[in-house]
């Protein structure tokens, strides 16, 4: 389950925001010295319901994601954030950053920038007394030391370079490369998607703007009523999100936004048991697959059966598919492709 941590401005409405998108899966209680809230939001998933009566199966298991906050806490121009806090930004596998809608897209899209300027602030304050550390460790100690320092600086004066240009971070980097950089933990280099937290009034132009220049890792919210929707009568909470004109749910779009900044796809298993669905990053394998969903299933990978869960509907039941020859068997390199069903079979 991913862990998401939402950060914006004093004027951004983070709080409204997190409690439209988890409703009532909030965790009140403030937790620690910076009084975390945390909550889990699921993404509705329009194939779980036909999807659960074709394995017969007894609960059904959304794609979720772990979305955390701090009341009180923002990233602002000129103001030094709490160092705790920025610390707890650094271990989380996303950020959704929530920037005002007041004003209209171009003026969110300008706040946008604002909030990546003070990531790239805070991320050069971590990256600069490292390249000094490195610099000093390259002209002393053994060979080795001094060789593994070289090539550490090497990685930390580029990735400071694009910061100070303005460049996206990890541009041109290669895979051992942006590894090396994890134990920054930098904020500029993790995926972002962007909540624009409209006025009642403009939220459906806003939105309808957004889909229109395909601004997939935004999404709008009009965050401050959507957050009062989880108290209604279901009839009522639909009757207000038809007047305000937003599509869904608050959590479906923000879990859609977060889908794409993450760049992953989601997969099923089913058994009478349990329908799942799950999270993988795009271009993953079935091996990658049968990991996701336990070790044993990965260490133990004999081949995979996959179709797409739309086929699977249409057919019935993984019998039919099978006795019409429309079910793959895939070893363990197969691309898994988004929206597929998933039977692994291992060795125990």
């Amino acid at each position: 389950m991913p862990v998401i941590a939402l950060a914006g401005d004093f004027e951004a409405g983070v709080d409204a925001a997190f409690a439209a998108a988890v409703g009532r899966h909030v965790v009140a209680a403030p937790q620690g010295r910076l009084g975390v809230q945390t909550g889990a939001m699921s993404l509705p998933d329009r194939r779980l319901q036909d999807l659960q009566k074709v394995f017969r199966a007894a609960q059904t298991v959304p794609v979720s994601f772990t979305l955390w906050h701090a009341p009180g806490h923002a990233l602002a121009a000129g103001e030094p954030p709490n160092a705790e806090w920025v610390g707890r930004l650094r271990t989380a596998d996303a950020l959704l950053l929530v920037v005002s809608g007041e004003g209209g897209l171009k003026a969110a899209a300008d706040r946008l920038d604002a909030l990546r300027t003070e990531l790239a602030v805070l991320d050069l304050a971590v990256l600069e007394p490292a390249q000094q550390r490195l610099q000093e460790r390259v002209t002393s100690g053994p060979r080795i030391e001094r060789r593994e320092a070289g090539e550490q600086l090497s990685v930390v004066t580029r990735a400071r370079d694009a910061l100070e240009a303005d460049r996206p971070v990890l541009e041109g980097f290669a895979p051992q490369e942006v590894v090396s950089l994890r134990g920054f933990g930098l904020l500029s280099a993790k995926p972002c998607a962007v909540v624009c937290n409209a006025p009642d009034d403009d939220a459906a132009d806003m939105n309808a703007r957004c889909v229109a220049a395909a601004r997939d890792d935004w999404c709008v919210v009009a965050a401050a009523t959507e957050a009062e929707l989880d108290d209604f009568p279901d009839e009522d909470a639909a009757a207000f999100r038809e007047d305000l004109g937003l599509p869904g749910l608050a959590a479906h779009r923000v879990g859609q936004a977060l889908r794409t900044a993450l760049d992953q796809i989601t997969f099923y298993t089913g058994n009478t048991r349990s329908l799942n669905a799950w999270l993988l990053p795009r271009g993953a394998t079935a091996l990658d697959a049968a990991g996701a969903i336990h070790t044993d299933l990965a260490a133990g990978f004999i081949r995979a059966d996959a179709v797409a869960a739309d086929d699977l509907i249409a057919a019935g039941s993984m019998a039919a598919l099978r006795e019409r020859g429309q079910l793959r068997r895939v070893g363990r390199d197969y691309e898994v492709s988004d929206g597929e069903v998933i039977q692994v079979h291992f060795s125990r």
